[in-house]
């Protein structure tokens, strides 16, 4: 490697070596998140109080009760999709799935993977040949009502390094089609 100036690092690019990515959920990013969450429903509960000259307690109770509704109706939609940690390597992106269980797929044998969304980053894959990946993937196994049987959706929130890394990382490994 050439020679830098003291206090500069090598960066991805400089390293020969084989490149693995590893994307894991961030504990102290989740608490951010969750606490600027809960600081804009206290102030929305405040404004709300005002405009409508009702008790805060009567509100909260209104409120709170459709988003507990809300977040156990999502939780259990999302409850068969793979989680974070996923592994990239040179020949195959890594999923956690649900109760422990694994599932690789090779960049050739990847019909599509993209980021979507900003504000709640979402990796979708979907597999030329579910029945090459390891283990074989049956019908709707990790997918959720709406989506097709082997699309897989794999929720980026909380992690690190930023879904922004994951996207330069599928770009530099999918095959150019």
């Amino acid at each position: 490697m050439a020679d830098r100036p003291t206090g500069h690092w090598a960066t991805v690019a400089d390293l020969d070596a084989s490149s693995v990515v590893d994307f894991q959920h961030s504990p102290r990013r989740h608490r951010l998140a969750m606490a600027l969450a809960v600081l804009g429903a206290a102030a929305l509960l405040a404004y709300y109080t005002v405009v409508f000259d009702e008790v805060w307690w009567q509100v909260l109770l209104r409120f709170g009760m459709i988003g507990a509704i809300t977040a156990l109706t999502t939780n259990w939609q999302l409850r068969r999709q793979p989680r974070l940690p996923l592994r990239l390597t040179d020949e195959t992106l890594h999923l956690a799935g649900p109760n422990g269980t694994r599932l690789s797929i090779d960049w050739v044998n990847m019909a599509s993977a993209q980021v979507r969304g900003r504000l709640d980053p979402r990796l979708v894959v979907k597999p030329l040949d579910p029945e090459q990946t390891r283990p074989p993937m049956r019908p709707g196994q990790w997918s959720t009502p709406g989506r097709g049987p082997y699309e897989l959706v794999v929720r980026l929130a909380s992690m690190t390094p930023r879904p922004d890394a994951l996207r330069r990382e599928l770009a530099r490994r999918l095959p150019a089609g």
